[in-house]
């Protein structure tokens, strides 16, 4: 399996979903695991990082191979561990273990926001997933042939007696989605292979013959010494990975007699990946490992898409059930010969399907397939054929480091698509919304709740809650969630995805880490487009200004002011970057004209606006607005929990002579927050029942 961040549902340090389902995510964290899926990424600042992938895995049919895609996955930073993974199993059980805390740290209910953003390095920050092992860290790259008993059948050839032994070189090995080039001749070729003539054609031509090869690959963890047993093999193994055994079949079998070595050899010939499982994955539950050392069943398989197609083919289907001699035979076998050492790979053969022997014709690959291929509890090794191997992505950390810069400048500006272009004459739609991900504060409950369901009313795709208590959180989402499926019935509209966040919003570190983490993994783009900030708290009334306690006034002021403050600062960035933003502040009446007995309140709501209209000035050139809405008295448990004086005392103020509804609230804060309130910044909305009118 693979680990997914979180044991239980709307928790602040746990949701980073693969595939989030409706509302939110039962995650799926097995705490006893202890393996660990080995990946080497680069990431858009351009670094190439060791880690582990985190994330629910399935082997998959040929139906559904999109379910695989490297998007859905996350990586754990394992660099403080080791900086390779041949150095990472130079020590193998003890970096395992080390790997294991730490993933195991990131997991646990009581992980930090601050850790997660530390440690975790979410997809949208991952530029490629690379080989798990890069070529030159790779000593012995041995394989073996004829080693699947169908294969034999298929050549109508014995089964060998012993390992049929031959090699590739580290050099061969690319990654993921990496291509692997063909340099075929073209029409006007004289010759069909390089390896007809001693000298260089005119061409640059390698094969016309390309052959795929799907193999369960063993990589070395421990110096195996000579002569090991194969009852003890298994100690030596780090674990397993994918590898495509390459094949130019003209050189292999035709040119001058049969060129082996040419025809597994070239650059770009194996693949490898997408990760190294650890042999933890594959041992019995009691953590030993049988005499196939965990890889006496495993499903194998070989999918081709031919250009020109939109369907895989299934070419390589077995199981290693089949193999004719088992990974810790091999390795016994091996040790006869020569001392295996940390970092060394072995190719284990293929099952039959292969393209050279296909009836009634040969199948061999052309530039523009992809192939697949895929073994059972490690995952899909996906590649396309290219004309050469200048079309592969080799970028230097500095051209990365510049290609992220040019992206970043050029991120794709303005609202999200679906809600722009609205022509003046077009009446506006309910679905004001549609496709944005919004941050609502203080959405446990009240006013900050009943926006958060009308924004999800309007066609927000992400709503996320942030409050102080986590509890309340999770009762509020799911509340939310049965509420508002209730009310769109049977509508085509696409149901919105409610998390809740503890955070405490006076802590800057703790807000920007929350939003950095909504940005990077809760939503589906990197965007976070609307900011509600309605946390807030009354603090001690009927007081008069010299029997303010100053404790209290700090109180009220951090949550009130320091609070908006800290959100507005995480969340620029974001907007700045989309070039859109609405950033929606609940200040209050009370900010305007005063409340006698509300010192710190008024004192607050009045700082609120202010900062207001502040950053609605400065930021009104990049597609940012901020704005504040100021309620009168408004029927929420804040309300309920005033003095019953003070209540009177405001709504006695108020011309319509009641108290403003959270519904009424939420439906101004979905127009502030829309597209259509583009041309209003740094105003103050009105919502008192004619108490205020300027």
């Amino acid at each position: 399996m693979d680990f997914d961040l979180g044991s239980h549902t709307h928790s602040s340090t746990h949701l980073i979903p693969a595939n989030p389902s409706l509302s939110y995510i039962i995650l799926a964290f097995n705490p006893s695991a202890t393996m660990v899926k080995l990946a080497r990424i680069q990431t858009k600042s351009g670094r190439v990082v060791l880690a582990a992938r985190i994330a629910a895995t399935s082997f998959q049919s040929s139906s559904s191979s999109d379910g695989t895609s490297d998007h859905q996955f996350h990586f754990v930073d394992l660099s403080a561990i080791a900086s390779s993974a041949r150095a990472f199993l130079l020590d193998s059980k003890g970096n395992i273990a080390r790997a294991n805390l730490l993933i195991n740290n990131l997991t646990s209910p009581d992980a930090q926001l601050s850790e997660i953003t530390k440690h975790v390095i979410f997809s949208s920050d991952v530029k490629r997933v690379l080989s798990p092992l890069d070529g030159g860290d790779v000593g012995k790259f041995i394989c073996i042939g004829m080693n699947y008993v169908d294969h034999c059948a298929e050549q109508d050839l014995p089964v060998p007696e012993v390992p049929l032994v031959f090699s590739k070189f580290g050099s061969c090995i690319v990654g993921p989605d990496d291509g692997i080039p063909l340099y075929a001749p073209s029409i006007r070729s004289t010759v069909t292979h390089g390896g007809a003539n001693a000298s260089l054609d005119e061409e640059c031509i390698v094969t016309s013959k390309l052959d795929y090869e799907v193999e369960l690959g063993i990589v070395i963890g421990t110096t195996v010494p000579r002569f090991t047993k194969a009852a003890d093999a298994h100690k030596y193994i780090a674990g397993y990975t994918v590898i495509h055994d390459v094949s130019a079949r003209d050189l292999q079998l035709e040119a001058n007699g049969g060129q082996w070595l040419l025809g597994k050899c070239c650059d770009g010939y194996a693949p490898m990946g997408p990760v190294i499982t650890t042999l933890d994955e594959f041992c019995s539950n009691d953590g030993g490992a049988d005499e196939f050392a965990g890889a006496g069943n495993l499903h194998i398989e070989c999918r081709l898409q031919q250009k020109g197609t939109d369907d895989f083919q299934v070419v390589q289907s077995s199981s290693t059930s089949n193999l004719v001699f088992s990974t810790p035979q091999i390795i016994s076998y091996l040790s006869k010969f020569m001392t295996l050492q940390p970092g060394d790979v072995i190719a284990t053969g293929t099952p039959p399907g292969v393209g050279c022997f296909r009836k009634p014709e040969p199948l061999w690959l052309n530039s523009g397939d992809v192939v697949e291929v895929e073994i059972e509890g490690i995952g899909v090794l996906r590649n396309s054929v290219v004309d050469r191997i200048e079309d592969n992505d080799s970028s230097t950390e500095e051209e990365v480091k510049n290609e992220y810069t040019e992206q970043q400048a050029t991120v794709t500006k303005g609202p999200p698509p679906s809600i722009s272009g609205m022509g003046s004459e077009q009446l506006p739609k309910q679905q004001r919304l549609e496709n944005t991900v919004c941050v609502v504060t203080g959405a446990a409950r009240g006013i900050g709740n009943g926006i958060a369901r009308r924004l999800a009313l309007e066609g927000a795709v992400t709503v996320v809650l942030i409050d102080m208590n986590q509890d309340d959180l999770d009762e509020a989402a799911s509340q939310l969630e049965q509420e508002v499926t209730e009310m769109m019935g049977d509508k085509g509209t696409s149901r919105p995805t409610f998390y809740g966040l503890a955070c405490d919003v006076t802590n800057s570190e703790k807000v920007k880490d929350t939003m950095t983490y909504i940005a990077k993994a809760l939503s589906t783009n990197g965007r976070i487009d609307v900011l509600v900030q309605a946390a807030g708290v009354v603090g001690k009334t009927n007081v008069l200004t010299h029997e303010v306690e100053e404790e209290n006034f700090d109180f009220v002021m951090d949550v009130n002011v320091k609070g908006i403050f800290n959100g507005c600062k995480a969340v620029l960035p974001y907007m700045l970057e989309q070039n859109y933003g609405r950033i929606v502040n609940i200040a209050s009446i009370a900010g305007k004209e005063g409340n006698a007995g509300m010192l710190a309140y008024s004192t607050s709501k009045a700082a609120v606006i202010g900062l207001t209209k502040t950053v609605g000035k400065e930021y009104a050139l990049n597609g940012i607005t901020c704005n504040a809405i100021a309620p009168a008295v408004i029927r929420t448990q804040m309300v309920a929990d005033m003095p019953e004086k003070q209540v009177k005392y405001m709504t006695e103020k108020i011309p319509m002579k009641r108290c403003g509804t959270v519904e009424e609230i939420g439906a101004l804060v979905a127009y502030v927050a829309s597209e259509e309130a583009a041309f209003t910044t740094g105003f103050c909305f009105d919502a008192t029942g004619g108490r205020s009118v300027y």
